[in-house]
């Protein structure tokens, strides 16, 4: 069954190092993350999958574009943060995703856990999505040597 990730899914994977399931404390990560964007990027985005996977086998979870979630807001959402009403239907994760223009602000994007919303019906350049698929039993993360592009 293919569905957009959780949050946590999402979260979880992004934060994910080369060697590590939680790879914050891993020599280079930071480094690998801001080095892509010390680089000028085309326009329009560079294709998928260029670069190697983290230990979960994923690609792309850093720069390239802002995802969907289903579930996002569920721990977030307060009656003081939203129109009433709003609730999954303005919803997404960040995928380090930049639309801003002076580099000195790129400090601000650069968390796992940074969030933003969008009514379901709009839409911007730097949106996309996941699929993801309910776990299978697998012995290793790395079974799937392959990663997932």
């Amino acid at each position: 069954r293919y569905r957009l990730p959780t949050e946590a899914e999402w979260e979880r994977a992004a934060m994910a190092g080369q060697t590590h399931p939680d790879g914050r404390d891993e020599p280079g990560y930071r480094a690998r993350i801001l080095g892509w964007y010390a680089e000028r990027q085309p326009d329009p985005l560079p294709a998928v999958g260029q670069g190697p996977a983290n230990y979960l086998g994923v690609f792309d979870l850093h720069a390239l574009v802002w995802e969907w979630v289903d579930d996002f807001g569920a721990t977030l959402v307060t009656a003081d943060a939203r129109e009433a009403g709003d609730g999954p239907s303005a919803a997404f994760c960040a995928g380090g995703a930049l639309a801003a223009t002076d580099p000195a602000d790129y400090a601000a994007f650069m968390r796992a856990a940074f969030r933003s919303s969008l009514k379901g019906r709009h839409t911007v350049r730097n949106l996309g999505f996941r699929c993801a698929a309910d776990a299978l039993a697998l012995a290793s993360p790395r079974a799937h040597q392959g990663g997932t592009p």
